[in-house]
């Protein structure tokens, strides 16, 4: 089949990535976030229905993956990694339709909890290896499209386990998670931050809270020292130059793609050649009447992959220990390797580049995601090039209200199926 003949047979599908995107969204209603078995019964039936090879794999019955196979002609093998779980909903009442409804509207919005986060993804997926087991031809390069379980909560029992187990064998990796850009942006992910995780806790002395000059309150030494960790946002990271255009791509793309006031732009500018620093959970105190004698908050730290995370870690305790606050002690989960990149200059970068360019008709740019994602796992545990392409909405992850287009998973099923034909090792 030609690149071109793909093009048409994910056109046509255009209705079938919808309604699958819809379905996948639904599953989430009757099952919770972490839960991955009913959803991919309801893979395996589709898979199984159009003669597709595949497997489930499972550490936890509740929490299966599932991988389709497409055998090709040589030794070489494409593996595509996406993830089925997705995060709580929030609030109802939020949500313009119910969050688990996958409405489908007539302006080619789907919406719904995961549309962009990634059972578009996944839909385009499903959809890209029907197609490539129906060429008439063979094909070249084995597929493998990989669905996990566990990802928002670290992949434990998804891609983590899945890669620690050996069980992903291939010569590279497109992740399916992310924002590709569409087809005004398109875009490409080189890699993804890693983190520096902070706990920050302080012990006093309890006392009645009438008397509180007789204790030694937690909470307050605590605030006085959560802003000297923020300052680690003014620490410049050492980064490799390779990364100097992605960088910048990256810089670029968030400027295009959000609404910004002057000083969150101001704050997207530094947010790779700088840590990006939040304090996110604050726990303390007992009873109104009384003193606290413990208190702890949890930082969110997030550094650009290439940079060296221990040298953070040594600054986040120096910048502690100048607060000069007795009682507090800084606790900073950190590796030699933060995240994971890959080279622009690799003929995976190039291949994927080029068919992404050939489905836009522009050339993609190279960038960082500024999340974390499976790739950090599969990276680690068997050192498989990953570079990622997704069909999520700027904004969309995370939040209420979440969307996606239509033509993103077209444009998903265009670039996963067509990357098999132009993969040449």
């Amino acid at each position: 089949m030609s690149f071109n003949k793909i093009l048409f047979e994910a056109e046509k599908a255009k209705e079938e990535v919808a309604e699958l995107c819809s379905r996948l969204i639904q599953f989430n209603t009757a099952h919770p976030e972490a839960r991955t078995d009913g959803i991919v019964a309801y893979i395996k039936n589709y898979l199984d229905e159009h003669s597709i090879d595949n497997e489930v794999h499972s550490i936890n019955p509740l929490k299966p993956n599932i991988v389709a196979k497409i055998p090709g002609s040589t030794d070489r093998k494409i593996l595509w990694v996406g993830h089925l779980d997705v995060v709580p909903e929030g609030k109802p009442e939020f949500w313009t339709y119910p969050p688990y409804s996958g409405k489908i509207t007539e302006d080619g919005y789907i919406h719904g909890r995961g549309s962009s986060d990634m059972k578009g993804a996944d839909a385009a997926a499903m959809v890209a290896a029907r197609i490539l087991n129906e060429l008439k031809e063979p094909l070249e390069n084995t597929v493998e499209f990989w669905f996990t379980a566990d990802e928002e909560i670290g992949g434990d029992e998804g891609a983590r386990w899945l890669a620690e187990t050996k069980r992903f064998q291939g010569d590279v990796c497109v992740i399916g998670d992310g924002n590709g850009g569409g087809l005004q942006l398109p875009s490409l992910d080189l890699g993804c931050k890693g983190g520096a995780r902070t706990k920050l806790v302080a012990r006093g002395k309890t006392a009645h809270g009438s008397t509180p000059f007789l204790g030694d309150n937690a909470i307050t030494k605590l605030m006085k020292v959560i802003p000297w960790v923020e300052k680690i946002g003014e620490y410049r990271l050492e980064l490799p130059e390779e990364l100097d255009e992605p960088i910048e791509s990256s810089i670029d793309f968030l400027m295009k793609t959000q609404t910004l006031s002057e000083e969150q732009k101001m704050a997207a500018r530094r947010a790779f050649n700088y840590p990006t620093v939040t304090c996110n959970i604050i726990n303390a105190g007992v009873k109104i009447n009384v003193v606290p004698d413990y208190a702890e908050a949890e930082f969110d730290i997030r550094l650009t992959p290439g940079s060296k995370p221990m040298k953070v870690k040594e600054r986040i305790e120096e910048l502690v220990k100048e607060a000069g606050v007795p009682g507090v002690e800084a606790i900073v989960r950190a590796s030699e390797t933060a995240g994971y990149h890959e080279s622009p200059n690799s003929p995976f970068a190039h291949q994927l580049a080029e068919t992404v360019q050939k489905v836009t008709g522009r050339k993609p740019t190279f960038k960082i995601l500024t999340g974390g994602t499976d790739a950090i796992s599969i990276k680690r545990y068997t050192g498989i090039p990953c570079l990622g392409y997704g069909t999520s909405m700027t904004g969309q992850a995370h939040q209420p209200d979440e969307h996606n287009t239509i033509a993103n998973l077209v444009l998903g099923v265009k670039v996963y199926a067509g990357f098999p034909l132009i993969y040449t090792g």
